[in-house]
């Protein structure tokens, strides 16, 4: 059955995600607050600034009017950076006059520790007209998408009945769903991997090895589910889209900006003249910290998130992480 898709943000992972739906034939409808974007969306069917020429589904609609955006929508997908939900959320509040199910797809812990679906649902928990809320994660680089390249993700959300619902919506032959209910558990997999993406970066830029990539990774895994665990993650969730599925590509793809990070700090040897040049946000940065400092709060080991600390915000020569990791 045809449903109402709302997309808040132009950005690549909103447009992709917004293709992915029409392809379905569905209503969609970008909300962006770049004129630039939404007319390139609107009347050229391309977003030129991340995907260059090409072509997006015809049916996509895009606005920058918000109160024409949710005027019929029945799924609204949050597709903004975590540092500007509070303030989406706010206007969503003060515009919305139907029930409608929420969807997040940004990544991190909140700016107080908490998991982010506790962040918003915290937001939203006066606010009636969310019916649910659940969140989608896993390896999916936007580009590859709109070029309708294979990708499976993950949806989170605690009633398993609308879950499997809302996933027959975004499955085709190139886009699959996983289900999972353990938000605890794909969420700081989602968080925290880009962390070990920076680390995946030094091996590589070293000439470390591929065993030494591989090592990392699989020991990176075991540290964000013990972190995980502090939050009632479970151990099957390592098994998903969310978890290994998003390490595994974030932290062996050049297409990666924490794992480009990682190679740059290891190829300039000085990290910190590299990290007070970064010209663009990188994610796993922040997540190296808040890891140790999970770690070092609920006295969990850790040589992975340790050694990157030292790197990142000690400055620490980049071999450390090849001579510790393995400890």
């Amino acid at each position: 059955m045809k449903k109402n898709f709302t997309i808040i943000g132009s950005g690549a992972y909103g447009t992709c995600l917004a293709n992915v739906l029409a392809d379905n034939g569905h209503e969609v409808v970008i909300y962006g607050i770049s004129e630039s974007e939404i007319n390139d969306i609107k009347f050229k069917h391309q977003n030129s600034q991340f995907f260059g020429d090409a072509k997006l589904n015809q049916n996509i609609l895009a606005t920058t009017n918000l109160e024409a955006a949710l005027a019929k929508t029945e799924i609204l997908i949050l597709a903004v950076p975590t540092k500007a939900l509070h303030s989406v959320i706010a206007q969503l509040k003060a515009t919305l006059t139907h029930e409608v199910i929420i969807l997040n797809t940004a990544k991190g812990l909140a700016p107080n520790g908490d998991l982010l679906s506790t962040y918003i649902q915290k937001d939203l928990h006066d606010f009636a007209m969310v019916s649910d809320y659940g969140a989608l994660y896993g390896p999916s680089i936007a580009s590859e998408v709109v070029r309708r390249l294979p990708t499976g993700v993950t949806l989170v959300m605690k009633n398993k009945k609308l879950a499997k619902s809302i996933a027959n919506n975004f499955q085709n032959e190139y886009f699959a769903i996983g289900l999972s209910d353990d938000f605890a558990g794909c969420e700081i997999a989602a968080a925290l991997k880009n962390g070990i993406a920076i680390g995946s970066g030094i091996l590589d830029g070293l000439n470390a090895g591929d065993n030494a990539r591989a090592s990392l990774i699989a020991k990176g895994l075991r540290e964000i589910y013990e972190i995980s665990q502090v939050f009632g993650g479970r151990l099957e969730t390592v098994l998903t889209y969310a978890s290994v599925g998003d390490l595994v590509l974030t932290a062996t793809s050049p297409k990666s900006r924490n794992y480009s990070l990682g190679h740059r700090i290891a190829i300039e040897g000085n990290p910190k003249e590299t990290m007070e040049n970064l010209s663009t946000t990188t994610e796993g940065v922040e997540a190296v910290k808040i890891a140790h400092q999970l770690c070092e709060k609920n006295h969990i080991p850790s040589e992975i998130f340790l050694n990157l600390y030292e790197i990142l915000y000690n400055f620490k020569r980049p071999i450390v992480l090849v001579n510790n990791f393995l400890k």
